[in-house]
């Protein structure tokens, strides 16, 4: 049990408050989170409560607002009016409440000096609940303040004590720093929606101070202040570079207007940085796992290829050869996918490695947006908000790649004639790039080739394709796939049932890539299946056609150049060439369009 101290009256004529002061570990003892209303906390919010806790500079925050339920309240505040300098107990009123002894000389009203005492897990927090969710976490979560390490003497059990042993300490002195709080009491028949308004009232019902004004007034007083942490060092020094000109011709940026949001816009735009930032460690952790994984996977394969090498002797049979071969061919793609996929997480370690490192340091982070200049100047008037500035500040420290191809999004989506607003709930930069991420895997990074092989020209065709598709890669910077079926000259009986692998290939390419040249049927029902897919997520056919007019399968005696074309696919856009050098201009052209890079 606890004893909480404080005084108590009633207030707005209809319930009972108790207001005191206690520690602030007693408090998060003895109550606990609402799930009907309270979300939880995230880890890195309740880190920063900790940390903005124990550096006690400027460490304040409006009292704990908990919620408790009595019996009678009506009651309870009869007796509060009717009985000076005499100390009863309020158990039959409120479970644990006892009034203290005293008078009270002041009219009007008896606010009198009581003790509340109660159980664990008792009150509800209403306001305040992620500053109390902290003590609430196992000596594991607050193992992270512990920057020391255990003498490296120590056995596996000592060391486990002397971990104990600095938690304790450190988690100790931050449960006794002294909070205020109070406890609204309300009659237990009608205590859950007394609650959840009360909530409401809190958190819903006040005018929100602008994010601009909070600013300034941060900038003005805590300047130089250290105990603000990186996100402020870093907002303070990109405020002074707007201050000092840095960015002129920037609309968000502009200062001495009278709704100037610049302060606001550095703000966000740090502190999305910075989350990503962590967000990015801890993939790039994950990240090294799989390439671990690989590791092992391509020594085993490794492994396996020589044992199958050992096999082949001279005095092998002929099928037997052919077999062993043929999973040495198997063993060898495997092998080559696993060390391609091993090189793309490395580089995107280096992707998130580098803006880490970019979003820590002001130089970089003003040169993006310096960078912005040129995109600004092509949105005219029309330059969007400030989640849209915050985002292209991102993309720009990430990938030039993303970064062009998300301008092109915003145009086309009209994201820049969004007006600008400083209200802090009506922006969100983060569901700003995740949508839009969403619409870039959505294009995914696979191309399904459709064609008749085994003839040299469709042979030829294909190596252009590939070539081309390989230097668009090395170009840009990406890592797009091709998924090749092959479809045999000759028409079968079965030539037009298309198995449910090409279909699956098909639904989850991003672009597909036919040639009419060869007139095989089986491509121009592969293309149907496309454009279905297409018409029935409401988009555009993903679908690039290649004709070469002077193919070796049209009769130029007997038919044109047009006509060898299905009369269906006559009227869509090819691209046409006779040269293999127009293939690959042509083609990278077109990628480039679809790719919006």
């Amino acid at each position: 049990m606890v004893k909480l101290e404080g005084i108590i009256y009633k207030a707005f004529e209809n319930f009972i408050v108790f207001r005191g002061y206690a520690p602030i570990g007693v408090l998060a003892k003895v109550s606990r989170r609402p799930e009907a209303y309270q979300r939880m906390a995230d880890d890195n919010h309740k880190r920063d409560i900790i940390k903005f806790l124990r550096k006690k500079e400027y460490s304040y925050f409006p009292e704990l607002a908990l919620a408790y339920r009595g019996a009678d309240l009506n009651g309870l505040i009869g007796e509060l009016h009717g009985k000076d300098d005499i100390e009863y107990n309020a158990e039959s009123y409120v479970k644990g409440l006892k009034i203290l002894k005293e008078r009270v000389p002041v009219s009007g009203y008896r606010a009198r000096h009581a003790q509340l005492q109660i159980a664990e897990n008792i009150l509800l927090r209403v306001d305040g609940n992620h500053r109390l969710e902290p003590f609430d976490d196992s000596d594991d979560w607050w193992s992270l303040f512990i920057e020391e390490n255990a003498p490296v003497t120590y056995s596996n059990d000592e060391k486990a004590q002397w971990l104990h042993q600095k938690i304790s300490s450190y988690k100790q002195e931050i449960e006794n720093i002294i909070v205020p709080f109070s406890i609204v009491i309300s009659n237990q028949d009608i205590a859950d929606k007394f609650e959840a308004s009360i909530f409401n009232n809190i958190n819903f019902k006040q005018l929100p101070l602008k994010q601009e004004k909070n600013i300034q007034n941060v900038y003005r007083f805590l300047k130089d202040s250290e105990e603000l942490g990186a996100a402020h060092f870093l907002t303070i020094k990109l405020i002074e570079l707007v201050e000092n000109g840095h960015f002129k011709g920037l609309s968000l940026l502009a200062m001495g207007t009278e709704n100037e949001i610049y302060r606001t816009v550095c703000l966000k735009t740090i502190d999305l940085l910075l989350s990503y930032n962590q967000k990015f460690a801890n993939e790039i952790e994950e990240i090294k796992k799989n390439i671990s994984e690989y590791d092992a996977i391509k020594k085993e394969q490794e492994q396996e290829r020589e044992k199958l090498k050992k096999q082949l002797l001279p005095k092998t049979g002929r099928r037997s050869k052919c077999e062993i071969e043929e999973k040495i061919s198997k063993n060898q793609k495997f092998l080559d996918e696993t060390i391609r996929n091993k090189e793309i997480a490395q580089k995107q370690i280096n992707v998130l490695n580098k803006f880490i490192k970019s979003s820590n340091c002001i130089d970089d982070i003003e040169i993006a947006i310096q960078s912005l200049r040129s995109t600004y100047a092509r949105l005219g008037d029309n330059y969007g908000n400030i989640s849209m500035f915050v985002a292209l500040v991102y993309f720009k420290l990430l990938d030039e790649s993303k970064f062009t191809s998300f301008i092109e999004w915003i145009i086309k989506n009209g994201i820049n004639k969004i007006p600008v607003d400083d209200y802090l709930p009506t922006h969100n930069a983060e569901s700003l790039i995740a949508l839009f991420n969403r619409v870039y895997e959505a294009k995914g990074k696979e191309i399904f080739i459709s064609m008749q092989f085994n003839d040299p020209q469709s042979e030829m065709i294909y190596e252009k394709v590939v070539q081309t598709i390989e230097r668009f890669n090395h170009r840009k910077e990406l890592d797009i796939k091709i998924t090749m079926i092959r479809i045999d000259q000759k028409t079968t009986t079965e030539m037009f049932t298309i198995s449910n692998e090409i279909t699956r290939a098909i639904e989850n390419s991003s672009l597909i890539i036919a040639d009419l040249s060869s007139h095989n049927v089986n491509v121009y029902h592969e293309i149907g299946i496309a454009m279905g897919v297409a018409q029935a997520k409401n988009l555009p056919a993903p679908v690039i056609l290649l004709y070469k007019t002077d193919s070796s399968f049209r009769d130029k005696n007997t038919i044109d150049a047009d006509h060898f074309i299905g009369f269906n696919l006559r009227g869509e856009s090819q691209l046409r060439f006779e040269t293999y050098k127009q293939l690959e201009d042509g083609l990278m052209e077109r990628l480039e369009k679809h790719y919006e890079v």
